[in-house]
């Protein structure tokens, strides 16, 4: 089926499906008698995911790489590791994170390799929930934790002179991606990864090669590398999530100086407050129901939709009206797989974080989107989803082979996690062979299990 036919057929079964045309779906869940036993699964394995790295002070959840700490990951791991009362590990990922803020003044994309950039500000949000949930409450930990959050924050914000990254825009309270990589870093960056991964020219000069390497480099720090959100113009963008992000960390320090008993220089309520409005401002899009990516630099919106809109549901400062007319078109990212990162738009390549890619920390993110504002409807209806789609690979992976790439003989084996699926309900093997993995597949499939298991019967 081509695109263009694609499209218009999902355009129609989703609002058959989704929108106000139809209730909600019901999803019929498979093979159910064995999603326990994929959670006791996750509950044994999981340790052994643990390494001891010399580069940090303490043991760490690795998700896919051993040797390799990812930020974003680190998040969606502790959501799943807390709900299972692993609070050492937990407890071990944000000291490692406390322990790269210090060291480097932000928390990159991957240790060692993945320097030149951070990803999606999430650190805070998981300290809040592990301090909240802990048995036993560290305040000593919390003040380390407080100066960390507050020197990530400026990062992002370049407050106060830090200037690792420019991530200022033309508005004024709004933040963008950015990367503090070098010409030569750029440069090798578009000829080891970009030339042919978009087809690119090699003859290309110097400075085109820059140019256009460094609005990708954003991208990756945006966490999706790479996605038709940003039009390969990632830097000319303000993101809905980073933004969104942001005024998390506001309500976070917030709470800590509550906590602390810190009264400091800044009134974070307020702050918090002005970004929800700046973001209600720009990147609300009334005619579609969504909130888009801002492109600041031509003032209009991004044309292609995606996931990251919910995070001003997944935040709370949505209002009722805007989150249900979010709800409504959650059809855009349905699929027989799960809910893919974007609507389908005209595209060149596949992208890994487009409209064929089924995500976890998607999954998880629109579950939690969904129940926060009461559409328990539509959150079972993505966590069984979800719950089919792992299972499904579970009992039978497929497709059975893939060009051998960081383990086995090409062949795939019942009785795994896979790091990424499609919307057809299979694995991801596009633009690389998907490995096997715990980390953020089996925390959203925990998040799943729970939501459905919760709401029996509604």
């Amino acid at each position: 089926m081509n695109r263009l036919w694609r499209q218009i057929w999902i355009g129609v079964w989703g609002c058959l499906l989704w929108s106000g045309c139809a209730e909600t779906p019901s999803v019929t869940p498979y093979h159910p008698e064995k999603w326990e036993e994929i959670e006791a699964y996750i509950r044994k394995t999981w340790p052994e995911y643990t390494e001891q790295n010399p580069d940090f002070p303490v043991p760490y959840l690795y998700g896919l790489n051993p040797g390799t700490l990812y930020y974003w990951d680190l998040y969606f791991h502790n959501e799943g590791l807390m709900r299972h009362g692993y609070w050492d590990i937990a407890r071990g990922n944000l000291d490692c994170m406390i322990y790269q803020i210090e060291k480097l003044g932000f928390i990159p994309n991957a240790s060692g390799w993945g320097e030149d950039r951070s990803q999606t500000p999430c650190f805070s949000m998981s300290v809040c929930r592990y301090y909240e949930e802990v048995p036993e409450k560290d305040t000593a930990w919390l003040r380390k934790v407080y100066n960390a959050v507050l020197k990530e924050y400026e990062f992002w914000t370049n407050t106060n002179g830090n200037a690792i990254e420019d991530h200022s825009t033309s508005i004024p309270g709004l933040q963008r991606y950015g990367h503090h990589s070098d010409s030569v870093q750029l440069v090798e960056f578009y000829d080891k990864v970009l030339k042919g991964r978009f087809k690119l020219s090699g003859d290309a000069a110097p400075e085109e090669k820059i140019a256009v390497a460094a609005h990708r480099m954003a991208e990756a720090e945006s966490s999706m590398d790479f996605t038709p959100r940003f039009e390969g113009r990632c830097m000319d963008y303000i993101p809905v999530d980073l933004n969104a992000y942001l005024y998390g960390y506001e309500k976070d320090l917030a709470f800590y100086e509550q906590e602390l008993g810190i009264r400091g220089p800044i009134n974070w309520d307020k702050r918090a407050a002005e970004r929800a409005e700046l973001i209600d401002r720009y990147c609300w899009n009334e005619e579609r129901g969504l909130y888009l990516d801002y492109d600041f630099v031509h003032q209009r919106f991004s044309p292609v939709a995606a996931m990251s809109g919910l995070m001003p549901l997944h935040f709370g400062f949505a209002s009722p009206e805007k989150a249900d007319r979010v709800r409504r078109n959650l059809s855009l990212f349905d699929s027989e797989g799960g809910l893919v990162v974007c609507e389908v738009s005209p595209q060149e390549i596949v992208y890994q974080w487009g409209d064929a890619a089924v995500w976890a920390p998607i999954q998880q993110i629109g579950i939690e989107s969904m129940l926060r504002y009461g559409f328990v409807k539509e959150a079972k209806h993505i966590a069984t989803q979800w719950l089919n789609t792992v299972t499904r690979n579970y009992l039978d992976p497929q497709p059975a082979t893939h060009r051998p790439f960081k383990y086995g003989d090409g062949t795939r084996h019942p009785g795994f996690l896979y790091e990424k699926y499609t919307r057809d309900g299979q694995i991801n093997d596009y633009e690389y062979p998907c490995s096997v993995m715990l980390g953020w597949t089996a925390s959203a499939f925990l998040v799943a299990l729970e939501t459905v298991q919760n709401n029996e019967g509604r």
